[in-house]
Order: C-alpha cells, then structure tokens, then sequence
C-alpha cells in the first residue's frame, strides 16, 4: 500500500508529464493551426464574394455578359493584365507613403 506522500509524488510526476506533453502537442499542431487560419480566411472571403454577388444581382449579369461576349482567348488576356494590374498595385500601396489613404 503507498502512502499518500508517495501518491502525491507521483500525481505531481504525472501533472509535470502531462504539462510537458501538451507543450510538445501545441507547438506540433503549430503548422496545422496555420493552415487552418488560411483555409478560415478564404472562406470568409468567398463567403463575402457570394453576398456580395447576391447583393448586385445587375453587376453579376453585366459581368456574366461580358464573358459571353468576349469569349475565351480574350478573356484569358484581360484576366492576364488584370491581374497584374492588381499585383502592381498592391505592391505600390505597400511601398509608397500614401499607403494609408487607400
């Protein structure tokens, strides 16, 4: 039969283990909880496209139309130079001191 300083002993062992095993837990789900952030933002993100398409059901026809006419090479070029119109922008409000104004 232990007695109860032997007990205590080994329930402040196990504590300290568990302490430490939660330690090694947190900081191994580290990338995990990473990934996830991202995966919560991008669906907040197309949570707020679809409202937002939802809301101006005009722009989202006109847009649609405009795909159809334009059709698929066209498309893609103008997907092109838009893109990197947005890529130039954003690394220009980045780094130029009115960055705060837009």
């Amino acid at each position: 039969m232990k007695t109860l300083t032997e007990v205590l002993v080994q329930r402040g062992r196990l504590l300290e283990r568990i302490a430490l095993e939660r330690a090694y837990l947190r900081e191994d789900m580290q990338p995990v909880h990473a990934v996830l952030d991202k995966t919560d933002r991008g669906i907040g993100y197309a949570k707020a496209g679809l409202a937002y398409i939802k809301s101006h059901p005009g722009l989202t026809a006109l847009a649609i139309t405009v795909l159809f006419v334009l059709k698929g090479r066209r498309i893609i070029v103008l997907a092109k130079r838009g893109f990197f119109i947005w890529k130039t922008w954003r690394s220009l409000r980045e780094r130029l001191p009115f960055s705060g104004l837009f």
